[in-house]
């Protein structure tokens, strides 16, 4: 039988315990959780070197209910772009040169991101959800890993609506579904491909969801 003194030495172990995992936990994400929310909410409080190569939205803007299907018809839920960091690229009823050239420099920096590219997806979307099996069917043996959507929304209430200016190269979404950055179409191949990766090298840096 254990005398009472051994008892009352041995009972705050466990709470003791639990509070230095608590302490050790916050003093590791909370300046990771800090960095993301100064460098999306409060810009000016950024150091004045800080750029980036895309056009910030700021704020950033929850993107809103969506109703988009698959090239099986299928309808997708509301976690479309709530997993991962999501590069989108707008399309109407077909991928032209310009649309096949903004999915290659996506491709192209996903996979520069070697290990994180799994934080990484791409989604191109069409206007014409009649147009999506031809058009997935077509980009897949170049883009293995492209998701292409369809969107069956009515007119003000699509996906390109949200998203503007149209016509812009890619449009930049975190795994919260929020609109962070939007790339002008347009641009030099090599400048474009460097400027993207700064930015999600940045920001998967920053921030730890996805």
């Amino acid at each position: 039988m254990n005398s009472p003194a051994a008892s009352s030495s041995s009972s705050p172990t466990a709470p003791r315990g639990r509070l230095q995992f608590l302490l050790l936990a916050t003093l590791f994400f909370f300046p990771l959780l800090a960095s993301y929310v100064l460098y999306f909410w409060f810009p000016d409080l950024r150091p004045s070197g800080t750029t980036n190569y895309g056009q910030l939205i700021n704020p950033a803007r929850p993107a809103p209910d969506l109703t988009l299907v698959d090239a099986k018809g299928a309808a997708l839920d509301e976690q479309t772009f709530g997993v991962r960091w999501s590069y989108v690229v707008l399309a109407g009823t077909d991928c032209d040169e310009l649309c096949r050239r903004n999915l290659v420099m996506t491709r192209q920096v996903r996979v520069a991101m070697n290990e994180k590219r799994s934080r990484i997806q791409r989604v191109l979307v069409l206007s014409d959800p009649a147009a999506v099996p031809r058009v997935a069917a077509a980009l897949a043996p170049e883009h293995p890993d492209l998701r292409v959507l369809g969107d069956t929304g009515a007119p003000g209430a699509r996906l390109s609506d949200f998203l503007q200016p149209a016509g812009a190269a890619s449009y930049l979404l975190d795994p919260h579904a929020n609109w962070l950055l939007f790339y002008p179409a347009g641009g030099e191949t090599q400048a474009d491909f460097k400027g993207m990766q700064k930015d999600i090298k940045k920001l998967l840096r920053l921030s730890q969801i996805g």
